[in-house]
Formats: structure tokens, sequence, C-alpha cells
């Protein structure tokens, strides 16, 4: 049985860890606030209807690491699919309600803003983040204690993966032959 000091400082600690947790996130939403970085207020880039230029610059970034070698190496091929995959990040933005749209912006923002996505990420700067750089962030926040990294990370796994699933390349990857060509014209024309 542990010695009640043990326990006890076990208690400090973790409170301890929560509450600095929590006052980092709290002045990176203060700081995100006053610097009118949540209110979402740059419009959307040439040719979407959510995200950003800087929200297209991270998930650039974002992408090879998450599907690391379900990419095509560099070319014409891989720069096709990755803007095919930001349009269907777009958009899947763009469906979300109200109250889903702001999520996903406050954590665009979190990603995007300097001191945030140094603190809470390790990324410099997303035009220089490699692969592993992005995987490693994407790992410490999967096994993070709080709860907010954990739900960050799920998001962002899911909407890469999710764009990537419905596409061909994302089929072949899935040994998936693809919807009968019949219904899928009907449904997608």
């Amino acid at each position: 049985m542990p010695a009640a000091d043990a326990v006890d400082g076990g208690r400090r600690t973790l409170l301890k860890a929560g509450m600095l947790g929590s006052l980092l996130l709290g002045a990176a939403g203060v700081s995100a606030s006053l610097s009118g970085c949540t209110g979402r207020t740059a419009s959307a880039a040439a040719d979407y209807k959510f995200l950003r230029d800087a929200d297209l610059v991270m998930l650039r970034a974002l992408v090879p690491g998450v599907l690391g070698a379900l990419l095509p190496g560099a070319g014409a091929e891989r720069d096709r699919l990755l803007d095919d995959l930001l349009h269907r990040i777009d958009l899947s933005g763009y469906r979300l309600g109200h109250a889903g749209r702001k999520a996903l912006a406050q954590l665009f923002d979190l990603l995007n803003m300097s001191l945030t996505r140094r603190a809470l990420a390790g990324i410099a700067e997303w035009e220089q983040a490699t692969a592993a750089q992005v995987q490693a962030f994407l790992e410490r926040w999967r096994l993070s204690s709080f709860a907010l990294l954990n739900a960050g990370y799920r998001v962002l796994i899911k909407l890469v993966s999710g764009a990537f699933y419905g596409t061909q390349a994302g089929w072949a990857a899935a040994n998936y032959p693809g919807p009968p060509p019949g219904p899928y014209q009907v449904f997608n024309s």
C-alpha cells in the first residue's frame, strides 16, 4: 500500500500539471483573441470556401505527416492529390455547422499562431516542417494527458484520412475496387 506522502505528492504533481496546462491554453486563447486571430477575420483563400492561406500552408505540411508513404513521391501526381485533398478538407470544414466551423477554425488558429504552434506542436514554421516532425507532434498530442490535445489530434487525423479515403488513391490503398460505376455516376452527376 502506498504511503500517504507519495499519494499526496502524486496528486500535487497532477494538480500542478493541470494548472500549468490550463494557464498555457488560457494564455494562448487570450493572446489569440487580443490579436484578432480567433475572429477568422481573414477571408478564405482563392478557390476555397473555408480554408485561409495560413491553413493551406499548415495542411500542406500536415497531410504528408498523416499519410506518410500513402502519398506518391514528389511530382505532379503528388501535387494534384494534395490539391484535391485540400479542397476536400475545405468542403468538409465548410459543411460543418456554425459551432463545428468555429471549433475547427480555433484549432487551425492555434496551430497557425507562432507562439502556440511552437509551444504546443513544437513546429517553428510549417513551411520547413518535415513529415517526421509532424508525426512527432501528432504522437505527442495523441499521448497527451490533456483531453483538448487528444481531441485536436483526432480531428486532424480524421480530416486528412477522411479526405484521403474518399479519393481513388485512397481506394487503392485500402484495396477497395471503388463503387459500382452506375450508381456512382447517378449520385455524383
